[in-house]
Parts: C-alpha cells; structure tokens; sequence
C-alpha cells in the first residue's frame, strides 16, 4: 500500500524480492532505497506494453482482448478487476480500449494519487511535531529519538 502511495504499482513478484517470509519490518531507509530501484512507469513504457498487443497499429485494443491478457499473465486479475477498468477507460463505448487516452488517464490519476499522499504525509508530520512540541514543552528532560538503522538484507550505495 506504501508503495502504491509513493506511485508505485509493485507485482507481487517484486514485493517478494524485498519482503521475505521471514521480514517482519522495513525501516524507511528501506523503503526508500526501494523506491529508487522501483521506478514509477513511463508514459512512453505503458504505451510501448500495449502496442506490442496491437498488433495492427491501431491504437485500440479490444475489451475481450485486454481481458484475455490481464486475467491469463503476469499478476492476474479478477474479471470484476478489468470490468472496473473498462468501465473508467472507455472513452468511445465501442467494445475496445483507446489505450493512448487510458495511458493518459493512468498518468493523471497517479500523479493525483501521489500528490494526495504527500499533502496527508505533510499534514501529518505537522500534526505529530505540534504534538512532538507540546509535548517537549510539559517535560523538563531532554527527548532525543534513535536514529534509523539500515536493514541488512538490502545494500547500500553512497548516491
């Protein structure tokens, strides 16, 4: 779900290769050495998927196409999942899939995703240290937090 906040869509492939059965926590210097090596899609990336499936050069793919691929391969989904989508993505209500408009509809809805998600995370950070500061000024000793730890399991670079 973090991920998914941060403008991420992970496959459950690629949460496995950072959340082993035995991982019971990620620290945030984790989580964002995750999100440097877990890139956002592109536009250009999305567009490219879908024209490798129209095969014609079109510009559309058929809705029972799309649910063939989306149900069959990769992380498969529900045909309540598709029908979700076809039913957000069809512009021109002709049985197929306008995937250049669609692509720009992802685009706009996950840039909004990550915009909503940072203006919580800057209210809430405002909130805790009004909290952190009323709490500071009531107490006569000293507060010092511990300062994040990296995990083991997952590498460091200095960049």
């Amino acid at each position: 779900s973090v991920l998914q906040q941060a403008g991420r869509n992970p496959s459950q492939k690629t949460l496995n290769k950072y959340w082993a059965s035995e991982t019971a926590t990620l620290n945030f210097d984790d989580f964002c050495t995750i999100l440097k090596q877990e890139k956002p899609a592109t536009k250009t990336e999305l567009l490219e998927a879908f024209g490798k499936i129209d095969a014609d050069n079109t510009g559309y793919i058929l809705h029972d196409e799309l649910y063939k691929i989306l149900t069959t391969r990769g992380e498969k989904m529900t045909r309540d999942e598709v029908s979700t989508i076809i039913k957000q993505a069809d512009f021109n209500c002709g049985g197929k899939l306008d995937y250049n408009k669609f692509c720009d509809l992802y685009m706009t809805t996950s840039e909004q995703c990550c915009k909503t998600a940072r203006e919580k995370l800057e209210v809430d950070s405002r909130s805790r240290q009004q909290q952190f500061g009323s709490q500071a000024e009531t107490s006569s000793e000293g507060i010092t937090l511990p300062a994040s730890k990296p995990s083991p399991r997952i590498s460091r670079r200095a960049d």
